[in-house]
């Protein structure tokens, strides 16, 4: 593995996949990385060689053609029993065996076993390949049906999408790529690889929707851990929630949350992958853990990074009304991540006793700010932070008490440079302007230290088999104190404004009934919530003369209430519905502003918004099929909005109502080899009550700067065999459709007349439209003769389309990756 990923990365230069001989990375350092990372994963046990004797090898699938993994394979002969169990990729194999007949036995909780006759002769090598069928056991008369931690959150009367990353890690892949093919879900990024980025889910976007790292609000891992920088292979699933959150998050999230659920620590496992790609891109990724047979303790690692110049093309607007096509020139991402934990689990005192540390760095190149209006060549920002973190599980009365707490304490680092002196223009040309301090208009070298405490305690108590009570609390501080040479001061003072401290806590008290009845049939969950946030700081900036000494203090609290319900209406199908009054409460930089040009304001009061959804599912072997509904009022959306240029503020200003439609449907094992899966989202989500006189007109019209259509169509197919008795090819291609939507609000009248806004165009500026767009990408993944290597390939944008991001911020054009995956 180690001499394939040396020579990929010294190639750096190869024709098809990087556009130029330029690297501002060299070879030796992320090959340093790789090479540590590699051989930690691989350990010495990787390279050994096979025992003497005959082997058996097999490879365990379900019906939908998933490896499944974490099956136990019993081989018996005359002379006694082996066992083995099933990696990730659901492969086993047994060594130094004797010729002869044997019996094997497959068992897994979910599936049922399977029993089959080996003949091993010599000279020959033995390979099976085992497809298992899902669970359905009757005892006496109550049905027991084997599910997945997956399937399970799919099914569960609180609506989740789940995206399976076991299905695309060995793909060169990005987390928010995969979600961007989810019903109901779009990303917003601001450029390439590490881009900012934001989820928006049915018209829900910004901080209306919450992220969380196993159930824990992510806050405190800043940018290090996010949808646009985490690796798939990192990742047991994500799950995305619309409408009602469950206990266990208890966030103040308006109307969506994103959950990503990290893979388990079980037995001796590791994995590592390499991607290379166009735009000089390289991100690696490695994981490794132990528990011994006992279970009795654990400990692991991870570590992940990535890099990109970014520099693809763009049009950019060079003034009088011209534009060309240049190339990126300061639009690079850099990050690093890792962690290491270890714990206890499976004692008297504790089921679980887990302790870690993490830590990461980033520097991100900016080109351009908001819109891609003019270019940057300098500006600079960074981020860094040291993780230490602690997790206590325990049950007790018999596993119907469970409690679960987390505590982590941290300061996150930030740092935005911009000291050039100067302007640049889109060829990448410096020029000096005298008296001119930095590129923007407010000039910066700071470092400001956010320093986090959070405290999440979860308590759940199964009083009988139709009801569960759970309490979650939520408690949160954010300290912010830092400085900036060159920025703003308190009026008439030489005092830097970032220098005096500001205090942010904010409490999520959540509660939750589940009762179920008719044999579980009917499932509803009621959760009532408390919110509570407080600030003090002082509210001081250039345009403003508040005294240094006098500090403000504000408190907010507000109450939210929601149920879920679902119905099974048989075997194969069932119905959902939910509501929810929900609150959304003010974030510490809303605020505090961020001591550059948005300014503070402390009289913020938190989103509110009323939230219906409606929906049917139904699976069946070859088919699922999932169609959901939305309704949605919001009031007191907090925006930001100009007060003295250059300066901005956070203020609660604008109410939207909207509704809309997604369907989902998936086709399995057509034709045997093929699996066809399409989604489409319609939305409309418009202004309201708008009773500013020059803005009236806004009322009714669709909310700025939001997709209200797109769809998804993908076709994958799985086929072993191809070249060798056991090796397996899994091609794809993948089509998105976005419809043309408006940077700003616009007249109703202007909007296309087509059906639901689905045909013609706006009769607007186009500066102001951001078009149909359409996206075709296509690879594949290929694993030869059944070993532990995967090897991925993928070109995005085959077509090279001019694609966008919100704001009208262009994206890549097209691009080639070749990833290699080893799993141990």
């Amino acid at each position: 593995m180690e001499i394939i990923l040396r020579v990929l990365a010294q190639n750096n230069t190869c024709p098809v996949l990087l556009h130029s001989c330029k690297s501002r990375l060299h070879p030796g350092r992320y090959l340093s990385f790789l090479t540590i990372i590699i051989g930690i994963s691989l350990g010495p046990g990787a390279q050994a060689q096979p025992a003497n004797g005959l082997a058996l090898s097999g490879v365990v699938y379900d019906l939908q053609n998933n490896p499944v993994s974490d099956v136990t394979i019993i081989l018996t002969s005359g002379s006694g029993k082996k066992s083995a169990q099933t990696n990730l990729r659901g492969e086993f194999s047994f060594s130094s065996l004797a010729a002869g007949s044997y019996e094997l036995l497959t068992s897994h909780i979910n599936y049922q076993s399977h029993a089959q006759v080996v003949e091993i002769t010599s000279g020959k090598a033995t390979e099976l390949t085992i497809r298992l069928t899902e669970t359905v056991q009757q005892l006496d008369d109550i049905v027991i049906t084997g599910k997945t931690q997956t399937q399970e959150v799919k099914e569960q009367m609180i609506r989740a999408v789940v995206v399976d990353t076991k299905v695309a890690e060995v793909q060169p892949a990005t987390l928010t790529e995969l979600m961007n093919r989810t019903a109901g879900v779009r990303i917003r990024q601001s450029g390439g690889l590490g881009s900012s980025s934001e989820v928006s889910i049915n018209g829900f976007q910004g901080r209306a929707v919450r992220y969380f790292k196993d159930g824990i609000p992510l806050d405190y891992l800043g940018d290090g851990y996010s949808i646009a920088t985490v690796p798939l292979n990192a990742l047991e699933r994500v799950e995305i929630y619309k409408g009602v959150l469950p206990v266990s998050l208890g966030a103040d999230a308006l109307g969506g949350a994103v959950n990503m659920v990290s893979k388990k620590t079980t037995g001796v496992a590791a994995d590592a992958s390499y991607e290379i790609a166009s735009f000089n891109t390289h991100r690696l990724s490695a994981r490794g853990s132990y528990a011994p047979k006992n279970d009795r303790w654990f400990v692991g690692a991870e570590a992940f990074y990535n890099y990109s110049d970014n520099d693809y093309i763009a049009n950019v607007r060079l003034g009088n009304n011209v534009s060309k096509d240049l190339r990126m020139f300061h639009n690079g991402f850099e990050s690093y991540y890792a962690e290491a934990f270890a714990g206890i689990q499976n004692r008297a005192w504790a089921d679980e006793l887990r302790i870690s540390l993490a830590a990461y760095a980033i520097e991100r190149e900016q080109q351009h700010p908001a819109m891609m209006t003019f270019p940057y060549g300098k500006i600079m920002g960074k981020q860094r932070s040291v993780i230490p973190t602690l997790r206590y599980k325990k049950s007790a009365f018999n596993k119907k008490l469970h409690f679960d707490q987390f505590l982590v304490l941290n300061t996150i680092v930030r740092n935005r440079i911009d000291t050039a002196g100067g302007s640049y223009d889109w060829y990448g040309n410096f020029t000096r302007v005298s008296g001119r301090v930095g590129e923007s208009s407010q000039p910066a070298n700071s470092t400001v230290n956010f320093h986090h405490f959070i405290s999440r305690s979860n308590i759940r108590y199964h009083v009988n088999d139709n009801n569960e009570l759970e309490l979650n609390v939520v408690h949160m501080q954010v300290k912010r104190v830092g400085s900036d040479p060159l920025g703003p001061r308190f009026l008439n003072t030489t005092i830097d404004v970032l220098s005096v401290p500001a205090y942010y806590e904010k409490q999520v008290v959540s509660a939750g009934w589940t009762l179920r009845l008719f044999s579980e049939r009917l499932t509803n969950n009621i959760i009532g919530k408390y919110y509570r946030f407080g600030s003090r700081g002082t509210d001081a900036w250039d345009a403003a003369g508040a005294n240094l000494e006098d500090e403000i203090v504000h408190t907010g609290n507000s109450f939210g209430i929601g149920d879920a319900i679902k119905f099974q209406l048989n075997d194969v199908s069932s119905v959902r519905v939910s509501v929810e009054y929900a609150n959304r409460l003010p974030e510490q930089d809303e605020l505090f502003g961020n001591g550059i040009w948005v300014v503070p304001n402390f009289k913020l009061k938190p989103e509110t918004s009323l939230n219906v959804n409606a929906g049917y599912r139904l699976a069946k072997e070859n088919i699922t099929l999932e169609t959901n509904g939305f309704y949605r009022k919001t009031k007191k959306l907090i925006l930001l909005i100009p007060t003295q240029p250059p300066f901005a503020h956070y203020v609660n200003l604008d109410n939207v109502n909207g509704y809309g439609l997604e369907t989902d449907v998936m086709l399995h094992n057509l034709f045997r080899f093929f699996t066809l899966s399409g989604n489409f989202t319609w939305q409309s989500l418009r202004m309201a009550d708008i009773d500013r006189p020059q803005e009236k007109w806004k009322n009714e019209t669709r909310l700025r700067n939001t997709p209200y259509f797109f769809a998804n169509l993908g076709l994958s197919a799985n086929f072993p065999k191809v070249f060798f008795q056991h090796d397996q090819l899994k091609p794809y291609i993948h089509y998105n459709f976005v419809r043309e939507f408006y940077m700003d609000n616009i007249p109703r009248e202007m909007e296309p007349d087509g059906f639901l806004g689905l045909f013609g165009t706006a009769g607007i500026n186009k500066l102001n439209l951001v078009p149909n767009q359409h996206l075709i990408s296509a690879g594949f993944t290929y694993q030869p003769l059944g070993s532990h290597y995967t090897f991925g390939f993928e070109i995005k944008n085959i077509t090279d389309s001019d694609l966008y991001d919100y704001y009208r911020i262009q994206r890549a054009g097209r691009s080639f990756h070749l990833k290699i995956s080893y799993q141990l």
